[in-house]
């Protein structure tokens, strides 16, 4: 399970993503990844004192640790010296920062590690395939790379559990890169991948590449007045604040609406206890409205300090319009309608003014783990009022006597499909997820017919990006050598064509050849589903092929029924190729699929790369969330046509 930067499973992974982009690189010198365990070694919390080897601890087990171990304060790395007591240590070399109450860690080792991997861009839109990160210099390397000066330049890491102890977590704490600008300036920031409880605790620039210092006279550094107004608000909401369920939304960053500037769904992504301050501590009476809309209740302010609420959720993190929260005292739940940052002492920005309404039950929010939790605390009209509701519905519209049926004349996107072509009705599920409810049988056309021509022609040009995914069943036998085409288009020598047989695939582009040997080998009946991208952006392509573990959906027992697993696809191989020049063709032809040992079924083309994250999401989709950027959507349904009639009375 991945909670922010924490993994806790074995092939976890996450990707650490910069908030702002690096200006003028030309080179990559070096990286170094400050990564962290937490065990029952790292329980409790501690404190240290700038210019003082001693480490004092709460609810810490300092006994589990001997002279000579590692842990980790912030982002630096230091050596324990003597172990005093469960709660007290020393360390052979004292921090020059102060800390109260953060967390620990240890490092890394042979049996709790990531493997990390990169990708590169210019615009954080698109990325090059992710390689491996490693120290060496070679051309597809971080550090063998040379970028231009004029481009910003965004790295994203992607760190997967490559080996873990039960019981235990690992943490991506900082990644720092040593850069050389245009100007031959070398510089090196570390930049923070966690939610640090004590942000002066780290060493780095947070993603800001100027890290000089100014050690100028500054008149107007209050530091010492604005940290002392800041403990006394904090000591206020300490002693008079009300907790509270706070539920934390986030926008889903792919429900953007440009137009209208705002996202059409949110994420529960967060619950927790927080501590509220009402303006006098008065809360609005009991008395209730109604009105057309139902029964409503009074609309009230509430404060909560920037400090309460970071170290609940994290560094950075702030309250959201579409939050909500239950507040026991009243046995009310109230959202947050709008909210503003209150000014105070030296513009410190110390509490949040949030205005409370009552809680309204949103499609637009999503609460996925956090629906029960939220069903427990509301009642709704539904619950109420919902048996009667349908009753009378049933009523009135009578379903069972008037229902109709109605279908499409044609799916606007097969051209030609051949009479001998066997279209079957078979659900293909994923656990609870329905992934296909048809698949063309190719095994019944032979002389490599072709059998679905589509409306959409076969060309990509130097400059474009393309996708291709599909599932597809092999029907060869194990002595099969044969060589057939999967996906492609009509021309005999140009064109694009996709190959698969038992040994591996193969991508003919305008006459040039790559191979994927993929060294496994394919089972009969076994459905695989493929994704395929050509990346011109970064001269890559990529192919990786998953299994449906047929299992989830047939297990009975406990750990192994369909609802005890994920929706995730075993990934078989993945192989990314440097093309050395883009893949374009021309083919003045259709795409087409034809006659195989296949059953073949869910056959997209998209204008835009398929990121490795979303291979899962991808697969399992039978209805397309992202139609804007498909230029193909085949799910094999049969055509129905209306009959007609001559001379109808």
């Amino acid at each position: 399970m991945v909670t922010g930067f924490t993994a806790t499973e074995y092939g976890d992974f996450l990707i650490a993503k910069l908030n702002d982009p690096y200006y003028n690189t030309v080179k990559v010198l070096d990286w170094e990844i400050v990564a962290g365990v937490q065990s029952f070694r790292t329980t409790g919390t501690l404190s240290t004192q700038a210019g003082s080897t001693t480490v004092n601890g709460k609810f810490t087990e300092f006994s589990n640790f001997s002279t000579g171990d590692e842990i980790i304060i912030g982002n630096t790395t230091f050596t324990i010296d003597t172990i005093i007591t469960p709660i007290e240590l020393t360390l052979t070399e004292a921090p020059d920062f102060t800390t109260t109450e953060i967390e620990f860690y240890t490092p890394t080792n042979a049996n709790n590690y990531f493997e990390y991997e990169y990708r590169w861009s210019k615009d954080n839109e698109q990325f090059s395939e992710l390689r491996p990160l490693s120290k060496t210099q070679g051309f597809t390397d971080l550090m063998g790379l040379t970028f231009n000066s004029a481009d910003p330049l965004w790295i994203d890491v992607r760190a997967e559990v490559a080996a873990i102890t039960t019981g235990y977590s690992i943490s991506i704490i900082s990644v720092t890169y040593t850069l050389e600008t245009v100007d031959g300036t070398v510089i090196s920031c570390p930049q923070f991948c966690v939610e640090c409880t004590d942000p002066f605790a780290m060493y780095g620039c947070a993603n800001i590449i100027e890290c000089e210092d100014d050690n100028l006279f500054n008149p107007y550094d209050l530091n010492k007045s604005t940290n002392l107004y800041e403990q006394l608000v904090g000591m206020t909401s300490n002693i008079f604040g009300h907790p509270v369920q706070y539920f934390r939304t986030e926008p889903d960053a792919r429900t953007v609406d440009v137009h209208l500037m705002e996202y059409s769904l949110h994420n529960v992504v967060d619950k927790k206890t927080v501590k509220i301050l009402v303006p006098d501590n008065e809360f609005p009476d009991e008395s209730m409205t109604y009105d057309i809309f139902g029964m409503e209740f009074a609309e009230f302010e509430i404060h909560i300090t920037a400090s309460e609420f970071e170290a609940v959720f994290g560094q950075g993190k702030t309250p959201r319009n579409k939050d909500y929260m239950y507040i026991p005292l009243i046995n009310r739940m109230y959202e947050i309608n709008s909210l503003s940052i209150a000014d105070e002492f030296n513009q410190t920005s110390s509490y949040w003014r949030c205005k409370l309404v009552k809680y309204q039950e949103r499609s637009s929010v999503i609460k996925n783990e956090f629906e029960v939790d939220t069903d427990n605390l509301t009642t709704g009209v539904e619950e109420v009022f919902g048996e009667r509701q349908r009753e009378e519905q049933e009523k009135v519209t009578n379903p069972t006597q008037f229902q109709t049926v109605s279908t499409a004349y044609r799916d606007g996107i097969r051209g030609f499909i051949d009479k001998d072509l066997k279209i079957e009705d078979y659900d293909l599920k994923n656990r609870w997820t329905v992934v296909s409810k048809n698949y063309y049988d190719l095994s019944n056309i032979n002389g490599q017919r072709t059998g679905v021509e589509y409306a959409v022609p076969s060309k990509l040009i130097s400059t474009d990006n393309l996708a291709t995914s599909l599932w597809f069943s092999p029907q060869l036998d194990s002595t099969d050598t044969g060589e057939y085409v999967l996906f492609g288009d009509l021309a005999a020598l140009g064109g694009f064509k996709l190959f698969y047989s038992n040994t591996g695939f193969k991508v003919s582009a305008n006459g040039i050849d790559h191979e994927f040997n993929h060294g496994i080998t394919l089972q009969k009946g076994e459905w695989y589903g493929l994704i395929f991208n050509i990346n011109n952006k970064f001269l890559q392509i990529s192919l990786s092929l998953y299994r449906l573990d047929s299992t989830n959906n047939t297990g009975t027992s406990v750990g192994s029924r369909p609802q005890d697993a994920s929706n995730n696809l075993i990934e078989e191989y993945t192989e990314t190729i440097e093309a050395g020049q883009p893949l374009q063709w021309d083919s003045n032809s259709k795409y087409h699929i034809r006659g195989n040992k296949t059953y073949m079924t869910n056959i997209r083309v998209f204008t835009n790369v398929i990121e490795f994250e979303q291979h899962h999401n991808i697969l399992n989709q039978y209805v397309v969330r992202d139609n804007q950027l498909s230029i193909l959507i085949d799910n094999a349904i049969p055509s129905l046509g209306y009959q007609r009639f001559k001379n109808a009375r």
